[in-house]
């Protein structure tokens, strides 16, 4: 029934069935959590471009499946939209609508390539891969991979220190389509993709259980030490009331106390904890008797304080320092991948409405540099917010051989959502990449510790503010292959692997026609 269905109405019947396909694969998000859906969700979408001709095609079918995964992945966002602008219930509903196809553009990509290479002479599993590689390429707000759904098995991604997540989602992509090819062949055919599957796979779980063992030993050699983690509670609204600016450093005070009474080695303050604007210069904190001080009288330090610099009038910036006991304060680190919507408002100078709706995205301009933040023994790398969920600003917080990653976040914009949920499991991979242990202060989201191997050691999920500790490993290693050479390789090998299927391909036609 449901072929003869798309034979007389292929594109129609295509496009509702890959709709479905990318809801049951983004059923793995929270809360439904059926991370096994990652792979029916993805043989469904491989079985419907093996069918198309026309590229055209298969970036429409890959437009719905992204569209319909990011309608069930971000479900949140209308409420969240209705919660902080003063747009109604319907344009709320409409913008997670254009939202979620807007991100299925990098899912048409996929799409649209897969056919193309495939109508090529590139075998149906390799451009299906290959295609769905080149797709996280493409810039998304909520950005949502396979390997990002599958990071609750750690076992299965732990190729990223080797592939990234791209990479990791590449392999799963390709086992996918392998297992269609098996099932929809016969004979020799059939049992050639289903050995290639299975052995794809059983790499793919040797190494995790290996490089697991491996980064264990190494976490248990390594020199520890203790981190204070808070979460302030503090709402997302009154964090920019003026009249809040006391109460709200008092209780960070508070906290941090309790957090020191445990002996930390150092503690640390969500995203833009502090409620206080400093110049870009600064280098000293007002003083500890005043209400403005980082730090209040009997706090020691070091602190790793999220708060806003003034670069000039017009410029401010999402930063990171370190704050000590004499006063002193470290040079930042400058948040480099800005949040569209949340810290810069893409067209607001060209559309007034924009710039007038979304208001606090607006004055922030990015950094350029990342350096560890240095705090007595640890040498952290600075995520802030969603960075943690980006391969490149992973990259880049490995500059400077850090020993351990912190990111600091305020997910009080969504509290009461899913989306703390999806962001952690996001930066999961982070931790894999690189192999650092990833301490995350989150405001109203899950503060948490990720350690090397991507497993969640700890996580407070709870609104009332608290002060916690984790002992993180500081390791030493050298850089991960990801970490030294990002995307590149599996980049060459995959254009090369398609570039040779096409010229075998070519020849054989020329053959046939001589």
């Amino acid at each position: 029934m449901i072929l003869s269905a798309l034979e007389r109405r292929p594109r129609f019947v295509g496009s509702v069935l890959a709709l479905v396909c990318g809801a049951v694969f983004a059923l793995t998000a929270p809360p439904t959590d059926l991370h096994v859906l990652v792979f029916v969700g993805l043989m469904g979408f491989a079985w419907l471009l093996r069918r198309p001709t026309m590229w055209r095609v298969g970036a429409l079918y890959g437009l719905f499946f992204g569209a319909g995964a990011n309608l069930v992945a971000l479900r949140f966002v209308p409420a969240v939209i209705e919660r902080f602008t003063s747009l109604p219930h319907a344009v709320a509903w409409l913008a997670w609508t254009l939202l979620s196809f807007a991100q299925g553009l990098s899912w048409a990509l996929a799409g649209g390539l897969a056919v193309g290479l495939r109508k090529r002479g590139v075998p149906t599993f390799l451009a299906f891969a290959v295609g769905v590689y080149a797709g996280f390429f493409a810039p998304a707000l909520f950005p949502w991979t396979p390997a990002g759904g599958l990071s609750p098995w750690p076992v299965l991604v732990q190729s990223a220190d080797i592939l990234g997540e791209r990479g990791v989602s590449l392999v799963v992509a390709l086992v996918c389509a392998l297992v269609v090819e098996a099932v929809t062949k016969k004979g020799k055919r059939r049992a050639k993709h289903a050995f290639a599957a299975g052995a794809v796979a059983v790499v793919v779980l040797g190494y995790g259980a290996h490089a697991r063992i491996a980064v264990e030993e190494a976490r248990a050699q390594a020199k520890k030490a203790r981190i204070g983690l808070i979460q302030p509670s503090t709402e997302a609204t009154v964090r920019w009331e003026p009249s809040a600016a006391t109460t709200i450093t008092k209780r960070l005070h508070e906290l941090t106390k309790v957090a020191e009474s445990h002996d930390v080695d150092v503690t640390v303050w969500p995203e833009a904890a502090f409620p206080y604007t400093l110049s870009h210069g600064s280098r000293q904190s007002p003083p500890a008797f005043t209400d403005r001080s980082v730090l209040a009288t009997g706090l020691r330090g070091p602190v790793i304080v999220g708060l806003t610099l003034n670069k000039n009038a017009q410029a401010s910036t999402n930063s990171v320092m370190v704050a000590r006991a004499d006063g002193s304060l470290s040079a930042p680190y400058d948040k480099r991948h800005l949040l569209a919507f949340g810290e810069h408002v893409p067209f607001a100078e060209e559309i007034p409405w924009m710039k007038k709706t979304f208001a606090r995205g607006t004055g922030l301009v990015p950094g350029t540099e990342s350096a560890p933040l240095v705090a007595g023994r640890i040498r952290a790398g600075i995520l802030v917010c969603y960075e943690d969920n980006l391969p490149e600003a992973g990259r880049e917080a490995m500059s400077g051989a850090p020993n351990l990653l912190v990111n600091l976040t305020n997910d009080a914009w969504f509290s009461g959502s899913a989306e703390g949920e999806l962001h952690l499991r996001l930066s999961v991979l982070r931790a894999i990449e690189t192999r650092r242990d990833l301490a995350r202060a989150v405001n109203l989201g899950p503060t948490s510790l990720v350690d090397a191997t991507g497993a969640i050691r700890f996580r407070y999920d709870a609104t009332f503010p608290k002060a916690v500790e984790v002992e993180v490993a500081l390791l030493e290693t050298p850089p991960t292959f990801y970490v030294r050479f990002g995307d590149a390789p599996v980049i060459a090998l995959a254009g090369l692997a398609c570039i040779l299927h096409m010229y075998a391909a070519r020849r054989r036609g020329t053959r046939e026609t001589s």
